[in-house]
């Protein structure tokens, strides 16, 4: 299945008070949407070329459903203010990122399972019809989450089947939530390389769904290091004092988030205090994964249907990021 201007995807992630995650996630709906990141492979480039250079009056004349309408009202009815999500002629629902109009291709949303004001079921419905509206048939969601615990097994396919009761006649699909893309594995490689002579921890939230887990501690093991968990056992702790009994004297900390907020702020601060516990054990803490064109790939390739196998699996470049905790210089190495 490839992208086509018949079908719509809306982004679902869990929601944050805290705005970077929010913000963070308009950059990487931007970035799925993007033609210049060369991320969507379509058998119709050249008429999408031809269509990016016709006025939006004529694209949306035309039924191109990569042209939105914006939004006159906010979902309650009211004027839009700064913060409320609209539907821009960039074709990304968005809350506060302003994006170019000159972007073409599908109708890429966003939507939170939790932290809204309107409960998910609601926004999928918000979301769908205004991309019927510009020529949608078809609705794909794309759980960003990266565990499929309850928000992916239950929550998630009770918030649809809510929504498919108010959408008769619209197709609504739930692809394979993001954890699940063997891409995942390469893009935490190479977080790691810059901590080759270090044992990696991946630090996921954990869940409490028996057998949520399992997929992470598979993936731990692959990445040669250990997974710890954030919300369930073994923590973090745990698992550093288990490798400082083993002898191991550096570890590398990767948080399995998909972006900074609140809970990485706590992983950072947690970090400094084992630091200062343990001074003979050298701690490097990574960013979570963060908005990226790599990152990206991966949506889209749950969202169009071409998950690639283990055999078509290429190398993903990627920058080496990482950033080390100055406070503690004397036990934080890098």
């Amino acid at each position: 299945m490839s992208a086509s201007a018949s079908t719509a995807y809306l982004l679902v992630v869990h929601g944050s008070r805290d705005p970077r995650p929010g913000q963070a996630m308009e950059r990487l709906a931007h970035f799925v949407r993007s033609q210049e990141a060369g991320l969507w492979m379509t058998g119709t480039r050249a008429k999408d070329r031809s269509d990016s250079r016709r006025s939006a009056p004529a694209r949306l004349a035309s039924g191109d459903a990569s042209l939105l309408l914006r939004r006159s009202t906010s979902l309650d009815g009211s004027k839009p203010g700064p913060e409320t999500p609209v539907l821009g002629a960039s074709g990304l629902y968005r809350a506060r990122i302003s994006l170019p109009d000159t972007v073409n291709g599908p109708l890429v949303g966003t939507a939170c399972l939790e932290t809204e004001a309107l409960p998910l079921h609601r926004q999928i419905v918000e979301f769908s019809r205004r991309a019927c509206a510009a020529g949608a048939q078809r609705i794909r969601l794309v759980p960003l989450f990266l565990l499929a615990g309850v928000h992916v097994m239950d929550d998630i396919p009770a918030e649809v089947e809510q929504a498919r009761q108010a959408l008769p006649g619209v197709t609504l699909e739930v692809c394979p939530h993001l954890g699940s893309h063997p891409g995942i594995k390469g893009l935490l490689r190479q977080k790691l390389q810059s901590t080759a002579n270090k044992t990696p921890i991946l630090l996921a939230h954990g869940s409490r769904r028996p057998g949520g887990n399992d997929a992470i501690c598979a993936l731990a093991q692959a990445l040669g290091g250990a997974a710890a968990f954030w919300a369930v056992d073994p923590s973090l702790e745990s698992q550093v004092i288990h490798y400082m009994q083993t002898g191991v004297q550096r570890v590398a900390i990767l948080p399995y988030f998909l972006f900074a907020g609140t809970t990485t702020d706590a992983i950072t601060h947690l970090t400094e205090e084992l630091a200062e516990r343990f001074p003979k054990l050298g701690f490097h803490l990574l960013p979570p994964l963060g908005p990226s064109p790599e990152l990206a790939r991966l949506v889209i390739d749950l969202a169009t249907g071409q998950v690639p196998t283990k055999a078509q699996q290429a190398p993903i470049p990627m920058q080496r990021v990482a950033f080390r905790h100055a406070t503690h210089s004397s036990s934080m190495v890098s």
